[in-house]
């Protein structure tokens, strides 16, 4: 199955092996673009229906799974019979393929008998086989396809030999699924596209930092248009989410010491201003001091300068009585002799201290 995707594809895109065992374990996408048709093929590998190492249950889930890849629905369902054997093991496959997507499967479905050389007509003619018959019968109902490719021969480096059988093989599934009338589609679709939308959501919630929520639209956009699986989305998200966790706290711790940072320039801009303060403030009551300072100098100086005023009138004072006394002990001399020095000197005395008052 696998290996027959790389054919179609053109490259090896898908890990096949020619073990039974089933080597797909989900489902995987590889597009092309074909040139001589002008059509991009995109390519899904799913696990195959018959492997053992899953229950059906979680094989059903896993083949749901390319709802994922296909939102709109799929042109074509390529059922691969390996090896060209329709045994008792592909009829039980078939039963549970359809079982899991209904009847309807076949009108949208290329049976591709791969690894034979027998021819598509000779498969149609089949009506006697046990196990292939009944299946013929259901789908030339539905008008089903059938493509055989040829036993792909391989070179020394395990590579597919492309003879001209081989690549006309290619082109004529190739031109098979172009042909096909309309997508097919189901309701595991839709319950896909409401999964993604819940998904999506609940991934872009939890984020905080623009770089990545930006990264997580991209892979939501790429899972919602079906360019991305589901389990490669769930690995990119967590690398996103452990991404954004990282970068919102490196972000808080930046926040912190920025924080920190401008309590620290403020607490030095209160500093320094408080010790402006105290300067200012000393300088101020050292001008006050020196002021007060100059002003008790002064006022001493005018006490001094009053007192030497006084003294200096008290002086004068005392010269104005010695001469008074002395011009009126005089002056009774002249009138009197001693007893009129003495009244006179009495009386200049009397009139100088007159003055004096005066």
């Amino acid at each position: 199955k696998s290996f027959l995707l790389n054919l179609l594809v053109g490259r090896t895109a898908f890990h096949s092996s020619n073990a039974l065992e089933s080597v797909t374990k989900d489902c995987q996408m590889a597009a092309v673009l074909d040139s001589e048709l002008g059509v991009e093929f995109k390519f899904i590998d799913t696990p195959g229906i018959n492997d053992t190492e899953m229950t059906p249950e979680t094989v059903r889930d896993r083949l749901w799974e390319f709802g994922y890849w296909a939102p709109q629905g799929v042109d074509a369902v390529l059922v691969v019979i390996p090896r060209g054997r329709f045994n008792e093991t592909v009829d039980k496959d078939l039963v549970t393929l359809q079982s899991f997507f209904g009847d309807r499967i076949w009108k949208h479905s290329i049976v591709v008998y791969n690894q034979t050389e027998t021819r598509p007509e000779t498969i149609w003619g089949d009506t006697k086989s046990k196990w292939q018959s009944p299946w013929i019968r259901k789908w030339k109902a539905a008008r089903t396809s059938i493509c055989t490719v040829d036993e792909v021969r391989k070179d020394a480096d395990k590579e597919p030999i492309k003879d001209d059988r081989t690549l006309q093989a290619v082109r004529d599934l190739l031109q098979a699924i172009v042909t096909r009338e309309e997508p097919y589609r189901h309701d595991a679709f839709e319950k896909a596209r409401q999964e993604k939308v819940t998904l999506t959501q609940q991934a872009m919630s939890g984020l905080t930092t623009v770089h990545w929520k930006r990264e997580m639209q991209k892979i939501n956009g790429e899972l919602m248009e079906g360019r991305m699986s589901r389990e490669m989305w769930f690995g990119r998200m967590e690398e996103i989410t452990a991404g954004d966790l990282v970068e919102r706290k490196t972000q808080e711790r930046e926040q912190q010491e920025r924080a920190e940072k401008q309590k620290a320039q403020k607490e030095a801009e209160e500093e320094r201003k408080a010790k402006v303060a105290a300067q200012e403030a000393t300088a101020t009551a050292k001008a006050t001091a020196e002021e007060a300072k100059k002003a008790t100098e002064a006022a001493k100086q005018k006490a001094e300068n009053m007192r030497k005023e006084a003294d200096a009138r008290r002086s004068s004072w005392n010269v104005k009585v010695v001469v008074g006394t002395v011009v009126g002990a005089v002056g009774g001399a002249l009138v009197g002799g001693p007893l009129g020095a003495v009244a006179g000197a009495a009386a200049c005395g009397a009139g100088t201290g007159a003055i004096a008052e005066k």
